[in-house]
């Protein structure tokens, strides 16, 4: 007989990101292969934790330095594809708001694409270099999707989307997800580390292997 499970019992696997965070972008196949693995074992949740939102100022030549730093480090360890074109661009404005709520919005719109919606701005921004602060830009990401520019630019532009995205980065911060990636396991009440910052596959699987055998050791044999 199938055990019936209250929706407190049901383990969350809760993954705090930002489209515009390139070591997320290092992580996107990690996290794909563990939602892929997790199926059907527990539910997943996307939270949206808010790199630097509501920046106003271009960036500066040294923090520039720092960012294509950061890029070339994550394209040595994972591999991922980068255009560093990027950095020919001038006066750029490294506000990540905008693409935080483009995912939130797409969970409001069509929600089983919200990852992938968060991921395609991912990829539009690192390997494409594409303004994703830019609501057209965004817009036109989500047709691939199925929806029409129009009701994304209406939906994404509305105060309850903005008021969204902002409670996305409240429970990002409540969890101290103060670095991307985060990943959390919430079972019941309970919330438990899975990794901070970037963790290659393996280790993140053994880790999340290791609380699922503490919290869970019936359900969750060695392997």
């Amino acid at each position: 007989m199938e055990k019936k499970h209250d929706l407190l019992d049901v383990m969350h696997l809760i993954y705090v990101m930002d489209p515009m965070c390139s070591w997320c972008y290092g992580f996107a196949p990690v996290i794909k292969q563990l939602i892929v693995e997790q199926e059907g074992r527990m539910q997943f949740k996307l939270v949206l934790g808010g790199l630097r939102p509501g920046t106003v100022k271009p960036l500066e030549p040294q923090m520039q330095e720092g960012i294509k730093q950061h890029w070339q480090d994550v394209e040595k360890v994972t591999a991922q594809p980068f255009d560093f074109s990027f950095f020919e661009r001038n006066e750029f404005i490294y506000d990540t708001e905008p693409a935080c709520r483009a995912a939130v919005t797409m969970r409001y719109l069509k929600p089983e694409q919200e990852f992938a919606m968060a991921e395609a701005v991912q990829g539009a921004f690192y390997a494409g270099n594409n303004d994703v602060t830019k609501p057209g830009v965004l817009a036109s990401i989500a047709t691939k999707f199925g929806v029409e520019e129009d009701t994304f630019l209406q939906k994404f532009d509305s105060e309850e989307m903005k008021e969204k995205t902002q409670q996305d980065f409240s429970i990002a911060k409540h969890l101290q997800a103060t670095a991307f990636p985060s990943l959390y396991l919430l079972n019941g009440t309970n919330v438990h580390l899975i990794g901070r910052g970037y963790r290659p596959y393996e280790g993140m699987k053994a880790h999340l292997e290791r609380v699922l055998q503490q919290i869970a050791p019936d359900d969750n044999p060695p392997t």
